[in-house]
């Protein structure tokens, strides 16, 4: 989303998007549109902490290295997943 970059190529570069919109994309409004937004989308205290840990800063990693960073620790209601 960041870089448009797909198998193919760059494709409608024009149409990139920042960091910080693409975070929210993936966290509040994709709560949102599955109607779970009362218990999702965000880490605050009574909400359910769903989230993946990185091995590295993906706001500042690059897009060729982002596509491949791989989790690290997920959690899913505050409760370690293994993977």
């Amino acid at each position: 989303m960041t870089t448009r970059q797909t198998v193919i190529g760059v494709k409608g570069p024009e149409h990139a998007i920042t960091y910080p919109e693409a975070l929210t994309l993936h966290t509040t409004h994709a709560a949102r549109l599955t109607d779970e937004d009362r218990v999702r989308g965000t880490l605050t205290p009574g909400r359910w902490a769903d989230l993946t840990v990185g091995g590295r800063d993906p706001a500042t990693t690059t897009g060729a290295e982002l596509r491949d960073l791989k989790p690290v620790h997920s959690f899913v209601g505050g409760v370690v997943v293994t993977l």
